[in-house]
């Protein structure tokens, strides 16, 4: 093998390692990414949950008050 075939291989040899190195973190952020998608839809629907009940509370006390103003 000549010295610049060494040279090539060497480099391909780092390219291959930094790829891997890239991908493996890659892959992490996006299972972090998920992970972190996954609690905020839950925290959106229990959010949306209270907002829900909230406007059900106005609505009712919004009815009282119209019967106690008659």
């Amino acid at each position: 093998m000549t010295e610049l075939e060494k040279q090539l291989l060497t480099a391909l040899e780092q390219l291959h390692q930094d790829y891997s190195q890239r991908l493996d973190e890659w892959e992490s952020a996006f299972a972090e990414w998920q992970k972190m998608s996954g609690l905020m839809q839950r925290e959106n629907a229990a959010l949306n949950e209270r907002v829900t009940r909230l406007s059900q509370q106005v609505a009712n006390l919004s009815r009282q008050l119209q019967r106690l103003s008659q």
